[in-house]
């Protein structure tokens, strides 16, 4: 996952405004965030197939494509971050959009202090790793299953009533 026990955050986001407010919101939170920066969807992909990272916020808004093709290959791309979405943007419709689209949660920037981003970031990735503990331990039985079936007796069936 991230560096030690800290939690490689990646705020993808067109707006460095937004992306530095939201870093220093986090840094005041927890020492044990390492924030990486975006400053379009390209670069917040590339950021993500060269370093590990625990989770992404992203901006649907984006200036060079749509953030939804960015969460959309994210998610589907191991191994995977936990995607928070944060935007500008008010309509409901797309954060409901973002969620089934496989992010772990979608906040209004207007409405969301630091805390708030601090404990959504928390709460998003301990959540992909369970499900990855999962997903991996479902897996492992899976891969298992013959020799199980190997190890376990044949009982014959009494055929005398």
């Amino acid at each position: 996952m991230g560096t030690d026990d800290r939690l490689a955050v990646l705020l993808i986001d067109s707006k460095d405004i937004d992306r530095n407010y939201y870093a220093d919101r986090l840094k005041l939170c927890s020492s044990d965030y390492v924030i990486f920066h975006a400053a379009s969807g390209k670069a917040g992909i590339s950021v993500c197939e060269t370093v590990s990272i625990d989770s992404v916020v992203l901006e649907i808004d984006l200036a060079d494509m749509s953030g939804f093709e960015v969460l959309v290959q994210l998610v589907s791309t191991p191994p995977k971050a936990a995607v928070v979405v944060l935007t500008h943007l008010t309509n409901p419709f797309l954060l409901d959009l973002a969620l089934k689209n496989g992010a772990q949660a979608a906040l209004y920037k207007n409405a969301t202090s630091g805390d708030v981003l601090d404990k959504t970031i928390l709460r998003a990735v301990s959540t992909i790793r369970r499900d990855h503990k999962r997903e991996s331990l479902t897996l492992s039985v899976q891969l298992d299953l013959p020799r199980l079936a190997a190890s376990m007796p044949v009982k014959s069936p009494d055929l005398s009533t």
